[in-house]
């Protein structure tokens, strides 16, 4: 039964209790892989992909072990922080260690590296790039020297650690890297990446207060409304050039359709209190990105 416990509760820490993000826009993170993969080959290749996504899993949970231990450490993370009150904070309400926090962190590290590197022996030795290029976005988001999540270029990096998932994911189901996957990938992880940009302007005010510079804080309040506005144009915007570019197919135009979803979304999040933006943000990005994925399969 102690066993039970601590697993569920090491899992709810890892995972955030599948609220940050929440646990549902996995699906936007490794599909647009499967789908370039799909559209490049016209074979649903399950197994590789299922392989792929199972072994990103760690890394994402090492990623959210860091943080917490690097925010903590920082002093970022306190009682009363929006950090700790969207969700149960592994220090504030399991009460564990900074010790537990990365010793976990660095066994999910080892799992997902060993795991790219046994799949890589199958599906092609190249992955290991990928995976370690994945690792280290997701350790330097808050990890020295770097933490470039405290530079304001925490969005930069989910960007960058978007494509990486989506190239492990094709070149699995490939066995080779293709240079057309990049630039099909860049739609999908400029959502992503806006998910959690709305999470760093729902921290924006106690970022302030600890000296912390993420994005939201370097904009203000009037700028990071215009920021989400640029993200979503640039997200259409892309849809139209990758179409003209002859890397997606005619109907992926039909997603446009779905641009009132993103005015919608534009239009009330300033209104929707701090601590359910990523709640109430996240079936509008979730709809966008699976309708493209779905118009791109075709």
């Amino acid at each position: 039964m102690n066993l039970r416990h601590q697993f569920t509760k090491l899992t709810d820490i890892a995972s955030r209790g599948g609220k940050v993000p929440p646990m549902y826009l996995f699906l936007t993170f490794i599909l647009p892989g499967f789908v370039f993969s799909f559209s490049k080959s016209g074979q649903l290749n399950y197994l590789p992909f299922i392989l792929a996504s199972v072994a990103i899993m760690p890394l994402m949970a090492a990623t959210n072990l860091f943080d917490d231990y690097f925010d903590y450490a920082r002093g970022i993370d306190k009682p009363d922080s929006p950090n700790t009150l969207y969700r149960k904070h592994p220090v504030f309400h399991y009460g564990v260690s900074t010790r537990y926090l990365l010793t976990w962190a660095i066994v999910f590290s080892v799992v997902y590296l060993a795991s790219i590197f046994l799949i890589s022996l199958r599906y092609g030795i190249v992955l290991n790039t990928f995976g370690v290029i994945g690792f280290l976005l997701g350790y330097f988001y808050t990890g020295p020297p770097i933490g470039y999540k405290y530079l304001g270029l925490g969005e930069v990096g989910v960007f960058f650690s978007s494509v990486a998932a989506g190239e492990l994911i094709a070149i699995a189901t490939l066995g080779h890297f293709y240079s057309q996957s990049v630039p099909f990938l860049i739609p999908f992880s400029l959502l992503i990446s806006l998910i959690l940009f709305l999470g760093n302007y729902r921290d924006m005010e106690c970022d302030k207060g600890s000296g912390t510079r993420t994005m939201a804080v370097l904009l203000g309040e009037r700028y990071s409304r215009w920021f989400a506005v640029s993200i979503f144009s640039a997200f259409y915007l892309s849809v139209v050039a990758l179409y003209f570019l002859k890397i997606y197919n005619v109907l992926s135009l039909l997603d446009l359709l779905a641009s009132p979803f993103a005015y919608l979304m534009l239009a009330r999040w300033p209104h929707v209190e701090r601590t359910s933006l990523e709640k109430f943000a996240g079936p509008y990005v979730f709809a966008i990105l699976f309708l493209l994925a779905i118009l791109l399969s075709f």
